[in-house]
């Protein structure tokens, strides 16, 4: 079965994390929206009841380690 989500919900996803990753950037914490750690976490079954995961890895890091390719 194919699990379905509803357009405004998704919308209403996008809005938070990027409010959630500019609260972070104000901080100085580095992160990266990912949706690979979302398809992980979706294929370990680590949250059956979500129909969209997403992930933010964060790094307080002097180096950007999402962003740097040095």
């Amino acid at each position: 079965m194919v699990a379905r989500a509803c357009v405004f919900k998704a919308l209403d996803l996008g809005i938070a994390l990027g409010s959630a990753v500019k609260t972070a950037i104000y901080l100085n914490v580095d992160n990266r929206i990912m949706c690979r750690i979302g398809t992980t976490a979706r294929r370990l079954n680590m949250l059956p009841e979500a129909s969209v995961i997403m992930g933010v890895p964060l790094s307080a890091k002097e180096k950007s380690i999402y962003f740097d390719r040095r």
